[in-house]
């Protein structure tokens, strides 16, 4: 009984969770009106995958370099300086949009700049609750994280539909700057003990992450994992991302609250798969599990691209976000199982480089069919059928992932 309050009278943790809160809301709300800027107010949608390419890249390409600083100085200052930077380019955003200025190019910019700072922000945030909560509370306060990010997730874009709806895109994006200065200040006060950690001499950022791709490699079942989720990404990223809007404003009525919608739905799925996986966690032939459920994604994927009735794309887009949350939590618990402890950092943020990197890749072939008049009631179903061809392929080739517990 004497653990369950302690973690609400941590200070740090408090700050920590208060700033999660209101920076989840902020940033999904200024997204998504982002997002309907290009698609509505710009008509640019074959270039809304220049954008989203935009922030990938630097994302994966500077995440490495991202971790190596979460050790070296305090957390807290790195992500008090990535949400400072945001809350900078949000208010940019309101300047050029006040000058008629706010172009395809200038969000690509932006979009670029924000990517970047998400490689810094994650690892940060991700090393930062391990040093402010005593390690009794550690799994409770990871929970309380977990939970909190996906319901920004869930009701962010419902929030975000309705400010579309009801003011401006210069309002909406000062009132998200405004609400992001909030959080910044809750971690600026976080008052975090940091020990940096000391580099070993010969041993390099570099020679150490080479280290974990030969032993990811040589282990069958990461070597599996891997080829399974940097398929999927490619063939399953991009069609969704792009995707989405433009089944809105062509086969739906047009609506932002519509897109907050299926944005909502998917994110729902999520906490609801997350929820369902945690009450009854798969024990056996997980590994097959993963590729029978990404299999199942790409037929709903290629269903949503003909759906014409907005309850019913909703209810895909659960079942989609539920696929997800399917596959990711049981994917966790296999890389922990079957990695060397000393290791089971590099591999999963091996793991994440090898889905991430090829989401730019993604977008880009999209974006290329989109740029030659491709309709996106081909690409969806292309890719959502292939990546079930592939899943299906993999699992009768591959005796590990049939076999695997």
């Amino acid at each position: 009984m004497t653990a369950a309050p302690s973690l609400w009278r941590n200070r740090n943790f408090m700050l920590l969770w208060l700033a999660s809160i209101i920076s989840n809301f902020a940033l999904a709300v200024a997204m998504l009106a982002e997002t309907w800027y290009v698609v509505k107010t710009l008509d640019a949608k074959a270039q809304l995958g220049l954008v989203m390419i935009a922030g990938s890249v630097p994302r994966v390409l500077l995440m490495a370099v991202g971790g190596v600083l979460a050790d070296r100085m305090p957390r807290s200052r790195i992500i008090f300086i990535s949400l400072a930077s945001r809350v900078l380019m949000l208010f940019g955003l309101v300047a050029l949009l006040y000058w008629q200025r706010l172009d395809i190019w200038a969000l690509t910019g932006f979009a670029f700049l924000y990517g970047a700072l998400d490689a810094f922000f994650w690892p940060a945030r991700d090393a930062l609750t391990p040093t402010i909560v005593p390690e009794h509370d550690l799994t409770r306060a990871n929970s309380v994280m977990l939970t909190t990010n996906q319901v920004g997730l869930v009701f962010g874009p419902v929030l975000g539909g309705i400010l579309l709806a009801a003011l401006s895109y210069e309002t909406i994006f000062a009132l998200t700057g405004a609400t992001l200065l909030l959080a910044t200040l809750c971690i600026w006060l976080i008052n975090e003990p940091f020990t940096p950690r000391a580099v070993q001499a010969g041993h390099s950022m570099l020679s150490e992450l080479k280290e974990g791709v030969q032993y990811a490699l040589q282990t069958p079942v990461l070597r599996a994992l891997m080829l399974v989720y940097a398929a999927a990404n490619l063939l399953f990223m991009g069609p969704l991302a792009l995707g989405i809007p433009l089944i809105v404003t062509e086969n739906l009525d047009g609506q932002p609250a519509t897109l907050s919608f299926l944005n909502s739905a998917f994110a729902a799925g999520m906490v609801l798969g997350g929820i369902l996986l945690t009450l009854y966690p798969p024990q056996h032939k997980r590994l097959l599990m993963i590729t029978v459920i990404i299999a199942l994604e790409g037929v709903l994927l290629a269903l949503l691209a003909h759906t014409h009735w907005v309850w019913v794309a909703v209810g895909i887009q659960l079942l989609i976000g539920l696929g997800v949350a399917g596959n990711n939590v049981p994917m966790m618990s296999l890389i922990q199982q079957f990695s060397d402890k000393a290791k089971l950092g590099r591999v999963m943020s091996l793991n994440s480089m090898a889905s991430m990197g090829l989401t730019p890749l993604s977008y880009a072939m999209v974006t290329g069919m989109l740029s030659l008049h491709w309709s996106i009631g081909w690409i969806m179903p292309a890719f959502g059928l292939l990546m079930s061809a592939v899943m299906v392929y993999l699992s009768w080739q591959m005796a590990v992932i049939r076999q695997t517990d």
